[in-house]
């Protein structure tokens, strides 16, 4: 209450001494001193607390309270030469006492570790501190380190996800504008220019980014157009192809477009149309003038993995998708079911998830993906492979011991098939799967080990899918389908050492 009290009294003062008719300029002056002035002579009261995501003082944790000091120690640096000494002196205690609450926390490869580190080189600045400023570049878990460890080869951040990737490449930036891109190697420049390059090939026609993992599955390039403006003046040595991050009539609207971009935007370009291999990052997209395909099976990718190796997601030319649905948001029961099993495309085992595991892609053409994992004796293999109307995929378990092996793909609208349905439950086997978050649940009656089916939504591709004997096949419907239509499910299960599971779509 103190410190509120103390906050208004500092903003009556303001607007009693800004007078009517005193311009702008002045105005925000005076604001911005008392911002700071406030927080900067007072920070050393404030009480430490958090405790899952670090330590905040004005903010609930570390990472809020790096994003704000660097907002707040930026617009000091900005603007020094016209704010007033008690200002600037306040400046001062602010960036020793963020130093001293940040920098003992930084001790990771993360992006909340990246936003402390931009955050203590503010503050390296603002006292002059050239120890402040090594930690920040050369330490163990500095920014020379994150941008090394951190990013895959391919240029992808190891968090996988496109969110969390411009998210930490947004740090970095930051980072690097508060030290200073002459300062830096050059390498440096090289990395976050494969980091800007890397996303939008992996986008829908759409300029939609999959939200693999834990990603927000409503994010296209354009929303991350300021990032790559603040890239096109920060990396001078490293040419950031703006024209990637624009649709046709999208306004340069943005403050880092006013503050770092250039003058004119290349005429603006068409999203990859190309099939390419991320061999490190462990993913794979084949295109087609049908489909667009990804598999994916790299490395594990730390607490934003849904464990979903060997996962596809698709978008056919005729507009059918298949999407991986991301994470709504933490500590909301829905996430339960974003992250479960049952809501990815893909093969688990012992009717649970897979476990913290690496896989790869270990072939590759423009045509055909072979993607691979393996964990406690089992072995899993799928191979997409694109045909002259549509794709094949073909998924091959091979296990330790007998087990339930299960294969899950979503698709836009509901499911329909040629066959007789029955309504059903799931068997209590595959409870790990998160099977409860599907309703509307359907035995199908499986003709031969041949399954036709499709969906609903305009557009859908019909698959044929061959079983292996004694499995069983049902359709459900799922929640949180990004495209806004139902999620149709198709579920096929049985216990076996080795299993064969092959579809062939025809868009």
């Amino acid at each position: 209450m103190h410190n509120q009290a103390a906050a208004q009294a500092q903003r009556d003062a303001v607007i009693m001494r800004v007078a009517p008719g005193t311009d702008q300029a002045a105005a925000a002056r005076a604001e911005l001193e008392m911002i700071i002035t406030g927080y900067g002579e007072h920070y050393t009261e404030y009480v430490e607390h958090g405790g899952h995501a670090g330590i905040g003082k004005v903010l609930p944790q570390c990472l809020d309270e790096a994003i704000w000091a660097i907002g707040l120690l930026r617009a000091t640096r900005w603007t020094a030469d016209q704010l007033d000494g008690r200002a600037l002196a306040a400046a001062d205690l602010l960036a020793r006492g963020v130093n001293d609450l940040l920098q003992p926390q930084v001790g990771a490869i993360h992006n909340i570790h990246c936003w402390m580190l931009a955050a203590l080189a503010e503050c390296a600045n603002r006292l002059d501190d050239p120890e402040v400023l090594d930690f920040t570049c050369g330490s163990q878990f500095g920014a020379i380190a994150q941008l090394r460890q951190g990013f895959r080869a391919d240029g992808l951040w190891f968090e996988i996800n496109p969110h969390y990737h411009y998210y930490t490449v947004s740090a970095l930036l930051a980072w690097l504008e508060a030290v200073g891109a002459d300062q830096v190697d050059p390498a440096v420049g090289e990395i976050l220019g494969r980091a800007m390059e890397a996303p939008p090939r992996l986008a829908y026609s759409d300029g939609l980014l999959p939200a693999y993992g834990d990603g927000w599955a409503d994010a296209r390039v354009s929303r991350f157009a300021g990032v790559a403006e603040t890239a096109s003046r920060l990396l001078p040595d490293r040419s950031v192809a703006l024209a990637d991050y624009y649709v046709e009539g999208q306004e340069r609207d943005s403050l880092p477009a006013l503050l770092f971009g250039p003058d004119h935007v290349p005429t603006m370009s068409p999203h990859a149309t190309t099939s390419f291999c991320w061999a490190d990052a462990g993913i794979a997209v084949l295109r087609s003038a049908d489909a667009r395909i990804a598999l994916r099976s790299g490395p594990h990718a730390g607490g934003h993995d849904h464990r979903d190796k060997l996962a596809v997601d698709v978008e056919t030319a005729t507009g059918w998708r298949s999407l991986d649905l991301g994470t709504s948001g933490y500590g909301a029961e829905f996430t339960v079911w974003l992250r479960s099993p049952a809501a990815h495309s893909t093969v688990f085992i012992g009717g649970g998830p897979q476990p913290a595991c690496n896989g790869r892609i270990s072939e590759f053409d423009a045509g055909r993906a072979v993607g691979e994992v393996g964990w406690d004796g089992h072995r899993l293999r799928r191979e997409i492979t694109l045909t002259e109307g549509g794709w094949t995929d073909a998924v091959s378990v091979e296990l330790d011991g007998e087990d339930e092996i299960s294969w899950l793909l979503h698709g836009d609208g509901t499911v329909t098939t040629d066959c007789s349905t029955a309504p059903t439950t799931a068997p209590e086997a595959l409870s790990g799967l998160g099977i409860p978050w599907l309703s509307d649940m359907h035995s199908i009656a499986v003709d031969h080990d041949q399954l036709n089916v499709s969906w609903d939504a305009p557009g859908a591709p019909s698959a044929m899918i061959t079983i292996p004997p004694g499995f069983v096949a049902c359709t459900a419907t799922g929640e949180g389908n990004p495209s806004g239509l139902p999620l149709g499910t198709v579920l096929i299960t049985g216990r076996a050492t080795t299993a064969e599971i092959s579809a062939r779509f025809t868009v």
